[in-house]
């Protein structure tokens, strides 16, 4: 698995989970962009798991105050 695959699974795994998260807090995406500062197509695009910076998506996983865990997996 390159570099670029990986960077693409974490992603699609962590994206739609931000979602949740925004859900489960009854959070417009405007009301989270505006918060962050980004604009709303961005976290529409973290949500869905798309390309954009590892670093946009850690500013948004910090907003809602969640920590990654990786775990090794046969």
């Amino acid at each position: 698995m390159n570099h670029k695959t990986i960077q693409e699974t974490w992603r699609q795994e962590i994206g739609p989970q931000l979602r949740q998260i925004r859900l489960n807090k009854r959070q417009t995406i405007s009301h989270v962009a505006g918060q962050l500062g980004f604009p709303v197509d961005w976290i529409d695009i973290i949500e869905c798991g798309g390309k954009l910076s590892l670093r946009k998506y850690w500013r948004l996983i910090q907003y809602y105050g969640k920590k990654v865990h990786i775990q090794l997996v046969d």
